[in-house]
């Protein structure tokens, strides 16, 4: 009986943790989404897209160019979605472009969020959003929350 009350737990723990991967993409309500594929990842925050469109994560920000951390959040994103079929989600309550022209969306990859995946494994900070005085994003909260519990790379 033992064994079957522990078997019982981890199912439920497996599906609360699926529920959790599907809430990454459910929690945007009103959102226009769109398939593309990511062509080149250009740093930790900013992929190229099929359309040569630069596409800038919404509320994460990774070190630049020269500075502690650009190799290793570069290469991660590289792994997580350069050459993979991505859905864009573009959120309702965000401006389309920032400054540069970059397509301000988040970006998800085989349930998981690209943005939230950077800022948990301390490659990013979630950054950008309303506390910052920027348009809030229906994933803020979330962002903060795992920027407060994973040190960056370089903070370590």
């Amino acid at each position: 009986m033992g064994r079957l009350a522990g078997v019982i737990a981890l199912a439920g723990l497996v599906l609360a943790g699926s529920l959790m991967a599907l809430a990454v993409i459910d929690d945007a309500r009103g959102s226009t989404r769109s398939r593309t594929v990511v062509t080149r990842v250009v740093d930790g925050d900013t992929v190229e897209i099929a359309s040569g469109k630069h596409v800038r994560l919404i509320g994460v920000d990774t070190p630049e160019r020269g500075t502690c951390g650009y190799d290793t959040a570069t290469g991660a994103l590289q792994r997580m979605v350069e050459s993979r079929t991505v859905v864009l989600v573009n959120p309702e309550s965000v401006q389309d472009l920032d400054t540069y022209g970059r397509l301000l969306r988040f970006v998800d990859v085989g349930g998981r969020d690209a943005g939230f995946a950077q800022i948990r494994s301390g490659q990013g900070k979630a950054r950008f959003d309303s506390r910052d005085g920027y348009d809030p994003h229906p994933r803020e909260d979330r962002y903060r929350s795992a920027d407060r519990q994973h040190a960056g790379v370089c903070e370590r």
